[in-house]
């Protein structure tokens, strides 16, 4: 592994960051004000919400920062810092004008979001490995293997991360957050690329065509649900499980006893959900779809017609944010899905946007990070 300290700024759409076994240090200070969007959708339970959040009015690029490679990972945002992935790396920018503040050097590829939690970010690589790093200087604190990659992003709650792995045999892991060790792992059969969702119990998705529930304490299993194709997106918990799956189908099920409440065709692969005044589902069918359903009802309340795939889970703020596989990140309005504005990167949007005084911090596969706000 290899930290940097780097000063600099990448501003617009400038060249590759270099990268340098030199250090420099910053003389300004980061804004600590801006942030409260520390893990993948935003909390523990999934639900993309964030219901004191104001975003941007007009989708204007305040800045963009080139890390050289895709950018899958969905960025977290806390204290004035934006930490995000992109291919063996964990970068941490000043999130007020995109300068780099540190990176960290991973084994293999940073597909996962990071969670940021008590001044630590975990993050899961691709190499098999979940790491724990500084979130002020990005030095290790510990490094976990596990039997797999980890494409999904790790969830923090109570002193304990929750990572899940894509090996043939998929594990769900509980790691204490603070020394790094197993507290207990449970096996599917078969891998796992969605995130856990934590609420008096862990809910994944598996890519054996199931949704299981998980006892916290121990790891043992409460219920599982079988649905006709993988699951790859992560579930959403309000008062009910929200999980989509392969089969086109958005479900909802009781935390209890996994007891279908009811299911919601999108026509295509159903994307991770968010929940918040409804669930917002995109589908990843060549001609897309983003449906606002009921949540107690199943039944939509509207949907609009993207024309291209959606390929991210939505972020619910003043408006519903989503990437799509044209490059194209698009504000909705929540009551009628009227579009209020859109931002055109240069290709596929796999990154989530996130929502955070002001501005959509979103990456896309042709390399860069972007801030987009309001053209002042």
């Amino acid at each position: 592994m290899l930290v940097g300290i780097l000063g600099g700024v990448s501003g617009g759409l400038s060249g590759c960051l270099g990268r340098s076994d030199s250090e420099t240090t910053r003389t300004d200070p980061i804004d600590p004000s801006i942030g409260d969007a520390p893990m993948y959708q935003c909390d523990p339970l999934n639900t993309g919400h964030q219901p004191e959040t104001i975003g941007p009015t007009d989708g204007t690029e305040q800045w963009a920062f080139d890390a050289g490679g895709a950018v899958r990972s969905s960025p977290a945002v806390e204290r004035g810092i934006v930490y995000f992935g992109s291919d063996d790396t964990l970068y941490a920018i000043d999130a007020s004008d995109g300068v780099p503040l540190w990176w960290f050097e991973t084994v293999g590829a940073v597909h996962s979001s990071p969670a940021v939690v008590d001044g630590t970010v975990y993050v899961g690589t691709r190499g098999n490995r979940l790491y724990a790093v500084d979130a002020l200087d990005g030095t290790e604190r510990w490094v976990f293997e596990t039997n797999g990659s980890i494409d999904a992003s790790p969830t923090v709650e109570d002193g304990v991360v929750y990572a899940a792995s894509q090996a043939t045999a998929g594990r769900v892991y509980a790691i204490d957050a603070t020394e790094g060790t197993e507290r207990w792992h449970f096996e599917t059969d078969y891998r796992i690329r969605s995130s856990p969702a934590v609420a008096d119990g862990v809910y994944v998705g598996g890519w054996d065509s199931a949704v299981y529930a998980i006892e916290e304490t121990d790891g043992t299993e409460r219920w599982r649900v079988g649905t006709d194709q993988p699951v790859l997106s992560s579930p959403a918990v309000g008062n009910t499980i929200y999980i989509g799956a392969n089969d086109g189908y958005l479900y909802a099920l009781a935390p209890e006893t996994g007891d279908e409440r009811w299911r919601f065709e999108t026509g295509g692969i159903a994307t991770t959900p968010a929940v918040a005044d409804a669930v917002y589902v995109g589908s990843e069918a060549s001609d897309g779809g983003l449906y606002a359903v009921d949540p107690e009802a199943g039944i939509e309340r509207w949907s609009v017609d993207t024309e291209v795939a959606v390929t991210t889970a939505a972020t619910v703020a003043d408006a519903v944010y989503v990437g799509l596989d044209d490059g194209g990140v698009v504000a909705l309005e929540t009551g009628s899905g009227t579009e209020r504005w859109r931002f055109d990167a240069r290709e596929t949007i796999k990154s989530a946007p996130t929502v955070v005084d002001g501005t959509v911090y979103v990456g896309s596969n042709d390399g860069r990070l972007y801030a987009i706000g309001t053209d002042d």
